[in-house]
């Protein structure tokens, strides 16, 4: 009986080592686990990066991309893909091959420069509305002199016989006419957008326009337009 007292302390540095050693495991294990994680994770990582740069994106990121149909600004796919996203953008996962190009997408009411482009794409449309109506009312009255000067506009009015319907609101039409520039043949100068592109998607939803036709409107020189306007008014009728 008179050990049992000096035993004890053995036995008790005996558990604190095994302690210890069980604690030395589990951290090399926790250590283990991690480097294995953030291995595979970089190996994930370096595999995208290798197959960015070999396939395309349209292949990794299906409908990632911002997209526009072919054709005039304001063209969008069919009604019903694009009633389905709603009346605001989008969660980042219902995006899809079919319904990229819808203008759900490009919702973006704070982006640069929305209301300069909106003020000057209206006058851009005024005057060619202007133009279209004086040389019908020149046609009209048998007033034109050809010979005068050309009474081709530089931005002319396309009317459709068919209506167009909003891909935002159901039930809501979206005009039926097209503002050109240049003609459709030419497709490198060839330009073109729907008469309900800037009223209903730009000021209504903020719809952001695509690159190019930004820099098409930033670029018009609308103050030749409208002296071309009144040239026509002024000098284009027979005496």
């Amino acid at each position: 009986t008179s050990l049992a007292p000096q035993q004890q302390p053995h036995w008790s540095s005996l558990r604190n080592i095994n302690n210890h050693n069980h604690n030395k495991r589990s951290l090399r294990r926790i250590i283990l686990m991690g480097a294995i994680v953030i291995c595979s994770a970089a190996a994930a990582v370096m595999s995208f990066i290798v197959a960015m740069k070999i396939l395309p994106t349209s292949i990794l990121l299906p409908g990632q991309q911002h997209t526009r149909l072919e054709g005039c600004e304001g063209y969008y796919p069919d009604i019903d893909i694009c009633l389905a996203l709603g009346t605001s953008k989008p969660s980042r996962f219902q995006r899809t091959h079919a319904n990229a190009a819808c203008p759900q997408w490009r919702m973006n009411s704070n982006w640069g420069g929305k209301n300069e482009f909106s003020t000057k794409l209206k006058s851009i449309e005024d005057v060619a509305k202007e133009w279209e109506k004086v040389v019908a009312e020149m046609d009209e009255q048998q007033s034109i002199d050809n010979t005068k000067c050309n009474t081709s506009p530089s931005v002319w009015i396309r009317r459709e016989r068919g209506v167009a319907w909003s891909r935002i609101e159901e039930g809501v039409m979206a005009g039926n006419s097209e503002y050109h520039v240049g003609r459709q043949e030419d497709d490198k100068h060839h330009i073109c957008w729907t008469d309900v592109f800037r009223p209903m998607y730009v000021d209504t939803y903020g719809v952001e326009p695509s690159d190019e036709f930004q820099a098409f409107v930033a670029s018009f020189d609308i103050d030749l337009f409208s002296k071309e306007l009144e040239v026509l008014k002024d000098n284009c009728r027979m005496n």
